[in-house]
């Protein structure tokens, strides 16, 4: 009997889930590649101060192009005696706009002369109504805002933007919900926070929603879990909770931490996430405190709540010395699009007042794009030497990386493989890549062994695995099986059953 049915869903080799042993292979962070044009969306109007922050990207499927809400304001600091103080002229808070910018493939942005808003004494801009930014009547601070597109609620309440504030006479946070069926127009719910936790001092510090998570049927919503480090763990660590109306949330239970194998001082600032072909897929901010910079580590998790962190590399690489991200990388939750997938960013090249003093006028925030293949966020990868032989097999395979699955069931017909060719060893030759079908005891069926394989030497998203030129599995369904990947100079990414 199988422990496992996969049905039709394609399954990533980001995780542990399906894989029972590797030889000579190694699963391998692909960091997003940054796009030439970055940063793609810069402060160049008048409104903009220094920096330019990205709420939110979408892609409007009925506009056919993107859209993307973003704020900007000033941001200057000056000494006053021994102490570095934030400009009252540039204060950050009362200063900044909430602007609109659109884009037909994602990297060339516009920004549209929307004439709702006078600046100036002009409309020529694009910038959106006060409302959206500022809950006018509740009498707080501003501190920060998340944006969402919600297909699962209805066409009234499909945009959500969630306003985090502070209480000043009892200090704390609350987060009051916004709903709008274009993201121009909004409606607040009532007059009371959706979330308050400033009577107790709380404990929700950055909040990154997630929106309508599928696999767990209900709202979920990732935050800094001790209120900007003032738990008793002294870190900042993250957390989640869940609603089922986006309006009664549960409390935050934490649900990663720094550990052992982190440095000292490691905190986590922030996790964006996605459901990605079944797995959760979370961009960790990882914050250096010492040298005060961050980057997006990736981690994964089959139901929400216990995540898998085995990758220390980033996912987005800060920029070198004097780029606009070369301090601090603020990724936001990937967004698949057609064969990519899309990871927007805000980059900055200061942390601290102290650097921001030194930069002066070159003090900026702006936004980036980094892109990744269809399932590229980890692959399979060939590492270099020569395996043991594997008895049967002659010696002429010696070279071959192998991955083995553990036993599963699979609906379909066919098996697709989604696979790039990476000539990283020419001493090893050409790509080539062969999939063999065994039994549940780990015997190789019949027809389907490695000299039956037909070698896959191309990239291919959607590569059809075939044996002496034919592809048809369908006699296997139901059966336990397993399969062992033979490859070299190739990156394997996915596969799937069809």
């Amino acid at each position: 009997m199988a422990l496992i049915d996969i049905g039709s869903q394609k399954q990533l080799f980001a995780d542990d889930y399906l894989i029972e042993s590797l030889s000579s292979t190694r699963q391998v962070v692909n960091a997003a590649e940054k796009v030439e044009q970055n940063p793609v969306v810069r402060q160049d109007r008048p409104w903009e101060g220094n920096h330019v922050c990205a709420k939110a990207v979408f892609f409007d499927a009925e506009e056919q192009r993107f859209k993307m809400w973003y704020t900007t304001y000033w941001y200057r600091v000056r000494r006053e005696g021994d102490a570095i103080v934030v400009d009252e002229d540039f204060d950050e808070y009362a200063a900044q706009r909430l602007c609109l910018a659109t884009s037909n493939d994602g990297v060339h942005w516009e920004k549209p002369e929307l004439g709702l808003v006078e600046f100036e004494g002009s409309k020529r801009n694009n910038i959106l109504p006060e409302a959206c930014l500022t809950p006018r009547d509740f009498g707080s601070a501003y501190r920060d805002s998340d944006l969402l597109y919600d297909p699962h609620d209805s066409a009234e309440r499909r945009y959500k933007l969630v306003m985090t504030v502070y209480d000043n006479d009892n200090p704390g946070m609350k987060l009051y919900l916004f709903t709008s069926p274009d993201g121009f127009d909004w409606t607040p719910h009532g007059s009371t926070p959706v979330v308050d936790y400033a009577p107790r001092r709380g404990r929700w510090g950055p909040t990154h929603f997630m929106g309508w998570d599928p696999i767990r049927q209900c709202y979920a919503v990732h935050m800094e879990n001790n209120q900007h480090f003032r738990g008793p763990l002294g870190k900042r660590v993250i957390g989640r909770a869940e609603s089922d109306d986006f309006v009664e949330w549960t409390e935050g239970e934490t649900i990663l931490v720094p550990d052992a194998a982190d440095a000292p001082d490691t905190q986590f600032y922030g996790m964006p996430c996605i459901v990605y072909e079944g797995l959760y897929v979370g961009l960790l901010w990882n914050f250096r405190v010492t040298n005060l910079t961050h980057h997006p580590q990736l981690v994964f998790s089959r139901d929400g709540i216990h995540y898998e962190r085995k990758y220390v590399d980033p996912f987005i690489v800060r920029g070198s010395r004097g780029e606009f991200d070369c301090n601090n990388i603020y990724a936001h939750a990937p967004l698949v699009h057609g064969d990519r997938i899309l990871t927007y960013y805000n980059g900055t090249n200061h942390r601290s007042d102290a650097q921001t003093l030194e930069l002066g006028d070159k003090t900026t925030m702006a936004v980036g794009l980094a892109a990744t293949p269809l399932d590229g966020f980890v692959s399979l990868d060939g590492v270099t030497g020569h395996p043991p032989n594997y008895e049967p097999y002659p010696r002429d395979i010696v070279p071959y990386s192998q991955a083995v699955t553990r036993g599963f069931r699979f609906s379909g017909s066919r098996l697709l493989l989604n696979m790039r060719a990476a000539l990283q060893y020419s001493s090893a030759g050409p790509c080539d890549v062969r999939v063999e079908v065994l039994g549940a005891n780990h015997r190789r069926l019949e027809g389907f062994s490695f000299d039956d394989a037909d070698p896959l030497t191309s990239t291919n998203p959607a590569q059809v695995a075939t044996w002496k030129g034919a592809a048809d599995l369908g006699a296997l369904q139901g059966q336990t099986v397993r399969l062992r990947f033979w490859f070299k100079n190739a990156k394997l990414y996915s596969f799937q059953f069809c």
